[in-house]
């Protein structure tokens, strides 16, 4: 191996250095000597050196010569060679070669040495020509010290005097190198155990040798065999701030512990730059067509889009791995890698995953990988590219590519994507819910869209968490895919939500969010970054959390929508066709926009509730529900946490803590047991008292003021609903025509 390739080889400072080099200058050789750089020690153990012995036979004379000047010349010959840096150069720290100047230094140095051997070979001691030697030496040793002092001292590093480098002042550390003096710094609380490094390949398998399960990771060739990548495997979440805050400007430690990061241009989901690979084995799967999140690629722009990922992920000096699994259900989990650039992104699905323990890794082969090359753009010119932003998934290659931005929500995503695809294949239900249990066992499931509440109210202090977001319903019953939380924190109060709350403190990952420069006390309320600040954290920072994150079948299926036109009731219950009709719906409304004048809403439709993340048709995954529903006894709820008395900009938003009162109704039983008026256009079976809420409440029309405009209203969002379900008219649940006209039946009759 030439002294150029050979660098990576260096560990810092005072540590065992092989120089894969041959010099041979004079009648000095070295050849694949151990360097052993040390500190300053006694002579009688530099003279076993071997250094020392090549000196002597060279023609230096270690009386003459002092310790400190060897160690110089030592230090110049590999420096000369591009083999080690200067040891005052900052540069050493940073992972790159030696400075150039350092190399010129050296190689001058070197050549200044070389010189003086040339007078004293031969010579005899105390000879004119062998003194000329050592004065010629000596002069360009102090040269070389002066001005490697005054670089140190242009770069801001602090020269120590000549006399303090011998340690004679003070007593010696006790640690024998730079690991072991930061191992006296950090208390270990137990051992760590290192899994063996993952290279950045087409199929990510280990290059180290056997299992090595506890040894250190080594460094990794890329693909394109130019870069040697340092892979940071698993970190904890303490490595992962050092890493943040030493690397990344922007991210900073709050006043709770939590870590503050941004994501850079992107502060929200690319749901137009989405690709899935339309490829022959998993086409016939994937809904196609109007109303489908899934856009077409083939799998030669994926390719070419994967090779740009992996080359910049190989262009970086080290690069973040994690290995975790999906879903809590230990018989139906999935394996899943991935690979970062970021040390936030990394936290971020630290939190987001479920942690694996040393022995679950021992034998890990991911069974999807995600690429995220976010700060790296995707080429706009490639086919199927509209900006430089594209998140591809390959189903059948397991394999996903993020290209273009930093938002870390977009992994999160994708990989409810694959579950959404994977699952039902095995006859499970993926759900984009929130989901909370009983001390009892009383399974609750909340579907929303954002804005609904649907965080907000799976996070009930007297029921236990099962999850807020992402859930599989199994044979098993419910179990969690992921292992933390997403929160919303714009306008986030401790009143209002106090588990949320509470939640941030260390190992959480604030997106986005501002605060002050002084306290870094965050402001929930500032939007001058983006309306959609977030907040990672395990799901263990929930003090009411269940874990392992498992539970019976559902008993309540709650349907939540932010009606801003005003018209449906805060509480209905709904037959299973209506379920199954809503379900696939997914309707939602909120503010169009912030503009002076502007009071209209606008209707978003959303099937299942997640529209952006299913794969198959919204039929297959409603008829599913019902199914499991049906099965076990299951009843649905719509519940309204939009307008009342009015639409947006008349009426008022649904108190919360009313809306609190109604899930506490369907969670006690008590809404079973009352009594049931139907509405006009929706016919939804509205309860005539909830305890705790206002009875003129209930029935929308009673609290509008203008009745006419009401009937108006409800038409016109009862339109609405027909005119988006015309997508699905076509399509038969699981062959049966029948059942479909029942779905359409219990739509909106105008």
């Amino acid at each position: 191996m030439s002294s150029r390739g050979s660098y990576h080889n260096k560990k810092r400072d005072n540590c065992e250095v092989e120089t894969h080099v041959t010099v041979k200058k004079g009648r000095y050789q070295a050849k694949n000597k151990k360097v052993l750089a040390e500190g300053p020690s006694r002579r009688s153990a530099l003279r076993d050196d071997e250094w020392v012995r090549d000196f002597e036979g060279a023609g230096y004379d270690k009386d003459v010569i002092s310790e400190t000047e060897v160690k110089v010349v030592r230090q110049a010959f590999v420096c000369a060679q591009g083999v080690l840096p200067n040891p005052r150069s900052r540069q050493r720290d940073r992972g790159g070669g030696p400075p150039a100047a350092d190399c010129r230094c050296g190689i001058f140095f070197a050549s200044a040495v070389h010189f003086c051997s040339f007078f004293g070979v031969g010579s005899y001691r105390g000879s004119p020509l062998r003194i000329l030697g050592h004065l010629l030496f000596r002069s360009i040793f102090k040269f070389v010290i002066m001005a490697d002092a005054a670089n140190g001292a242009s770069d801001g590093v602090e020269v120590v005097p000549h006399h303090e480098t011998y340690g004679d002042i003070h007593p010696p550390v006790k640690a024998k190198n730079v690991e072991e003096l930061h191992a006296l710094q950090k208390a270990a609380t137990s051992e760590k155990v290192v899994p063996p490094a993952q290279s950045i390949s087409k199929s990510m398998a280990s290059i180290s040798d056997g299992k090595a399960v506890g040894q250190r990771p080594r460094s990794l060739l890329s693909d394109t065999d130019l870069k040697v990548a340092h892979v940071l495997y698993n970190l904890s979440p303490g490595e992962l701030y050092e890493e943040a805050i030493k690397y990344e400007q922007g991210s900073h430690i709050t006043s709770t512990g939590a870590l503050a990061t941004l994501s850079g241009a992107k502060t929200g989901r690319s749901p137009k730059d989405k690709r899935v690979v339309k490829e022959d084995e998993t086409q016939a799967d994937i809904w196609w067509g109007e109303g489908s999140p899934n856009i077409e690629m083939d799998e030669a722009t994926f390719l070419v889009n994967r090779e740009r990922a992996v080359d910049y992920l190989n262009s970086l000096d080290k690069v973040y791995v994690n290995d975790q699994f999906l879903n809590w259900d230990p018989q139906n989990r999935i394996k899943v890698r991935i690979i970062t650039a970021r040390p936030y992104h990394s936290l971020f699905m630290h939190n987001m995953c479920i942690r694996p323990s040393p022995e679950e890794l021992e034998d890990f082969e991911p069974e999807f990988t995600i690429y995220n090359a976010g700060r790296f753009p995707c080429n706009r010119f490639t086919h199927y590219m509209t900006s430089s932003t594209t998140i591809d998934i390959h189903l059948k290659r397991r394999e996903m590519v993020i290209l273009g931005s930093q938002y870390a929500g977009e992994m999160k995503k994708g990989l409810f994507g694959l579950m959404n695809y994977l699952m039902p294949k095995r006859g499970i239900l993926s759900l984009h819910s929130g989901c909370n249990m009983s001390k009892d066992g009383q399974v609750s499931l909340f579907f929303g869209l954002s804005g609904t509440g649907k965080t907000t109210l799976s996070a009930d202090p007297n029921r236990y968490l099962i999850g807020d977001d992402e859930h599989c319903w199994s044979d098993n019953g419910v179990s969690n895919i992921e292992g933390g939380c997403y929160a919303k924190c714009i306008d986030l109060s401790k009143e209002k939500e106090p588990e949320i709350w509470n939640a941030i403190r260390f190992g959480t990952v604030l997106e986005n969010v501002v605060f002050d420069e002084h306290t870094r006390v965050v402001d929930f309320t500032d939007k001058s970054v983006t309306e959609n600040t977030r907040a990672s954290y395990p799901i263990e920072h929930i003090d009411n959390a269940r874990i392992p994150c498992v539970g019976p079948h559902a008993s309540n299926v709650i349907l939540l929508t932010c009606d801003a036109f005003g018209v449906l009731p805060p509480v209905s219950k709904l037959t299973l066709a209506q379920t199954m009709y809503h379900f696939m719906s997914g309707y939602t409304a909120l503010v169009a926009g912030t503009e002076v004048g502007v009071k209209e809403p606008k209707a978003t439709f959303s099937a299942c509730f997640g529209a952006a993340f299913i794969v198959w048709h919204p039929a297959k995954y409603a008829s599913m529900l019902a199914e499991k529903m049906q099965k076990h006894g299951a009843t649905a709820w719509l519940v309204n946490t939009g307008w009342v008395a009015g639409s947006y900009g008349t009426g008022y938003r649904m108190k919360l803590p009313h809306t609190r009162k109604i899930i506490d109704a369907i969670h006690d039983g008590s809404l079973l047991q009352a009594k049931y008026a139907s509405t006009d256009v929706f016919s939804l079976a509205v309860p005539d008292h909830v305890e705790g809420v206002p009875d003129e409440v209930l029935m929308p029309q009673n609290m509008w003021p203008d009745k006419e405009l009401f009937d108006t209203t409800l038409k016109k969002v009862g339109g609405l609903f027909k005119a988006n379900f015309k997508k699905f008219e076509d399509y038969t649940v699981g062959g049966d025509k029948k059942l479909t006209e029942e779905i359409l039946a219990a739509g909106p009759q105008l």
